[in-house]
């Protein structure tokens, strides 16, 4: 498997939501502030343009009334009455009244209103500045606002014109002319006295202005700023949104990658053989143990046809009579490069969330081992029972051997020294002794025997074990020797039953070299921590393949005069003291017997 790739880490895409929220949270509040401060801003445009209009209007009618009273028009309170009139009549405005400072109307834009007062009275004279003010008027029983500009009214302020009654009087008026007329009119009515626009009254004019064009103007404004807030709060929010997506996406997309790594790491690792297919019959996953249990390598069988490159005795679980099976369940026998493996076969359906077949996994075990083992095990338990009946039988046996041994000698007292009879007798008393022994050897073999341990040096066990063949070595003109690779740890054993071991191998060996060869013996470091091993190799004759399987069992010899218990002594002797044997041989070229046993 290659390696994964690992994705580079962006800050901005693993940040938290709640920073993201926060982020839009203060850009929504940049542009509320931001727009806030423009709608206050058109507001004030909004205010100083209608107050401006406003003043124009009382300027119009303070002009106007000069004008006239300059060119000797009527009287002023009827001069302004009709500039207020003709003013009014201009779009936009909704009135325009002349008052004194106790609210009383002197001229009014309706006419009807003249002599009444103001829902509200305008300020006092002290606190109104020179270039006037205005305000904003909401009333409950008003459909709409009212702008209203209010400032003083002195239009004959510092200029000359006092009583306009001399002014008319000058001009040819009087008392019977329209205007003085129209004076006492308005006397009798109740309206505005003629001197009430006298210049030594306070006096206000206050000018109403239409202000629903600039609220619509305003409420668009005011609509275009929700508008395009709702527009960035979704613009932030799906920006958010495409973050986490992204978010999501990556770390889905670098969870597969690991899952998928780790998975083929899995399956590469797995002492299970895996082939799985697709819907097509076409190898999609191939580990090594499949290609070790197969013979056949990986490259070769990804992606082709499993009927067409698989071994014969795997076709089977792909073919199309058995793909539509639940499951298969099979036991193998196969020949891979040389060996002969026993294989357990489970091949089982791939589906897909509809429940359709999409392709087959077939998992290989290799159970040669399993096998061998269990076969050494029914060995073992054959021989432990073996063992016990052979005890059993040495036991009843051995009391009658000494009954006839003892008879066979005193037959053969009564005989002469040289006669047939005492030659018979005395031959009866060796094979009762020769069955006697392979009786001990029996009784030997399967009694439990209790190890005397102690820790000892290996090489000195070895040297000392070859002294005691040297002289039977030298007769058959075998050369001996032994060596000690690296250091070595001591052992912990019983001397005595191992040496018995080393002998008995010793002897195998010679009885293998009659005709002379080579014996030698080394001590070197177990391939296993904490284990030493002895190796004897000869030159003899060697093993058949055939029997290398049943070397280790009682009874069993190639040899005229052999017992069959050597070798199985030894087995048992090194089971015993915690270690194993390994035996390989090859005909006319020699054995190797490997011991191992553990360390101190």
């Amino acid at each position: 498997m290659g390696r994964t790739r690992k994705l580079p880490h962006h800050p901005l895409l693993f940040a938290s939501p709640w920073l993201l929220a926060a982020a839009i949270g203060i850009l929504l509040g940049i542009v509320i502030l931001f727009t806030v401060n423009n709608l206050q801003r058109e507001r004030r445009l909004i205010n100083e343009s209608l107050f401006h209009r406003g003043m124009s209007v009382v300027r119009f009618v303070g002009a106007g009334t000069r004008a006239s009273m300059m060119m000797g028009g009527p009287p002023a309170t009827t001069q302004v009455q009709h500039l207020v009139e003709q003013a009014a009549g201009e779009s936009g405005i909704l009135y325009i009244a002349v008052t004194d400072d106790q609210g009383r109307i002197l001229a009014h834009s309706d006419r009807q209103r003249v002599g009444g007062t103001l829902e509200h009275p305008p300020l006092a004279a002290a606190k109104m500045p020179p270039r006037g003010r205005y305000q904003i008027l909401e009333r409950p029983t008003a459909p709409r606002k009212v702008f209203e500009v209010t400032s003083v009214f002195q239009p004959f302020h510092g200029r000359g014109m006092g009583m306009r009654p001399h002014l008319g009087a000058r001009n040819g008026g009087g008392p019977g002319n329209d205007q003085g007329e129209w004076c006492r009119q308005q006397s009798m009515s109740g309206g505005a006295p003629q001197d009430d626009l006298n210049e030594n009254k306070t006096r206000f004019i206050s000018v109403g202005l239409d202000m629903s064009e600039e609220e619509k103007v305003i409420r668009q404004d005011l609509f275009h700023v929700l508008f395009m807030s709702l527009a960035i709060l979704l613009v932030g929010v799906g920006s958010w949104m495409a973050l986490l997506a992204a978010q999501g996406y990556r770390t889905a997309r670098q969870t597969i990658q690991y899952i998928q790594a780790f998975t083929g790491l899995l399956i590469s690792r797995l002492p299970v053989g895996i082939i799985a297919t697709d819907e097509q019959g076409a190898i999609k996953t191939f580990n090594a143990q499949a290609a070790e249990l197969t013979g056949i390598a990986a490259e070769t069988a990804l992606n082709h046809k499993a009927t067409e490159v698989l071994p014969r005795h795997l076709v089977p679980f792909f073919s199309p009579a058995t793909t539509a099976a639940e499951m298969l369940d099979r036991e193998l026998d196969a020949s891979v490069a040389g060996k002969n493996l026993t294989i357990h076969a489970s091949s089982v359906p791939i589906h897909d969330e509809n429940a359709a077949a999409i392709g087959r996994v077939l998992l290989l075990h290799d159970l040669t081992r399993l096998k061998a083992m269990e076969r050494q095990m029914q060995k073992h338990e054959r021989l432990v029972s073996l063992g016990k009946m052979a005890g059993g039988v040495a036991h009843e046996v051995r009391n009658p051997l000494s009954s006839i041994k003892g008879l066979a000698a005193l037959l053969g007292s009564r005989f002469a020294e040289e006669s047939e009879e005492r030659h018979a007798a005395t031959l009866l008393i060796h094979e009762v002794e020769r069955l006697n022994r392979a009786i001990t050897e029996l009784l030997n073999f399967a009694k439990p025997l209790p190890l005397d341990r102690e820790s000892f040096d290996l090489e000195t066990l070895l040297a000392d074990s070859l002294t005691l063949i040297a002289s039977d070595a030298a007769a058959l003109g075998v050369a001996t020797r032994h060596r000690v690779e690296g250091v070595l740890q001591p052992v912990v054993g019983d001397r005595d039953r191992l040496n018995q071991v080393l002998l008995n191998l010793y002897l195998n060996s010679m009885q293998a070299m009659e005709q002379g060869g080579a014996l030698t013996v080394t001590a070197r470091m177990g391939e296993r921590a904490g284990t030493v091993q002895i190796v004897v190799q000869d030159s003899g004759s060697g093993i058949a393949p055939e029997n290398l399987d049943r070397i280790m069992d009682p009874y069993f010899t190639t040899k005229p005069q052999g017992s069959g218990l050597g070798l199985a002594m030894v087995h048992k002797i090194m089971e015993e003291h915690g270690g194993g044997v390994q035996v390989e041989s090859r005909v006319g070229e020699g054995t190797t017997v490997t011991l191992t046993l553990p360390v101190a």
